[in-house]
């Protein structure tokens, strides 16, 4: 059965997922190491978000610390296809995590940038996808309406999902108020942050700039190598003012 045929089961038979979850697991990860095929591996993303939906990190056990570190590989790839499917599934994966918090927190001190970082992708297929719904169910603001409405973006979807598990706390708090903000806000803000709560963060941003490389060895997409330079000189005007007033 192809990938695409593995997520319509799994959506349709939740009980013969969890019957033949090995199985699927297996063939689904397989997937993801198809390098001939990016709409292979792309498919296999999105069917897995669809099984950590259904199984969260506990019915997943030992798979899920796999499907993470897989799915952090295709960030910076070069095929927008893989880049949509892997924000995809990493939001599924932040909204299961409750049961490997320590391990999941660990991988998003690691993939935060990469989040951030897309907000801003140039391919509408990554950074104006539209979320599923069953990631912002129960993540809803006062009054009853939910984040869908302006946390559209599979990219920011992850980042929201994620930011639980971000420190330092002032970083999580304006993730998660950022309604209203567009990309280039929020990331302004998070700047804002780190200037006056986290230098030492910042500093790591300054270091992957200058290699072009994220720090598990990943070569940034080019485009978001502009992105990042727009950042840190955002920054560097920050710390000038701050500087100021002291």
């Amino acid at each position: 059965m192809t990938a695409r045929g593995l997520g319509n089961a799994v959506r349709r038979a939740p009980e013969e997922v969890r019957r033949h979850k090995e199985a699927i697991l297996e063939a689904l990860q397989r997937g993801l190491r198809d390098t001939t095929c990016p709409e292979v591996a792309a498919e296999s993303m999105l069917a897995l978000a669809e099984v950590v939906r259904k199984l969260k990190a506990e019915g997943l056990g030992s798979a899920f610390k796999d499907v993470a570190r897989s799915t952090k590989m295709f960030f910076e790839a070069e095929p927008e296809v893989l880049r949509s499917s892997a924000f995809s599934l990493y939001a599924a994966l932040a909204s299961s995590a409750s049961g490997k918090r320590s391990f999941f927190a660990r991988e998003v001190a690691e993939t935060w940038v990469s989040l951030l970082l897309h907000l801003r992708d140039p391919d509408p297929e990554v950074s104006n996808a539209r979320a599923p719904t069953s990631h912002l169910q129960s993540r809803s603001k006062p009054g009853g309406t939910t984040w869908l409405d302006s946390l559209f973006q599979v990219c920011r979807t992850a980042l929201y999902l994620c930011a639980p598990f971000l420190g330092p706390e002032r970083v999580q708090e304006t993730i998660i108020t950022s309604i209203g903000l567009s990309a280039a806000e929020l990331q302004y803000e998070v700047c804002h942050c780190l200037v006056r709560d986290a230098p030492a963060v910042l500093e790591r941003l300054r270091s992957i700039a200058r290699s072009r490389h994220l720090e598990n060895g990943q070569a940034l997409h080019s485009a978001t190598i502009a992105v990042l330079g727009d950042i840190l000189e955002k920054a560097r005007g920050l710390s000038g003012s701050c500087q100021q007033q002291e």
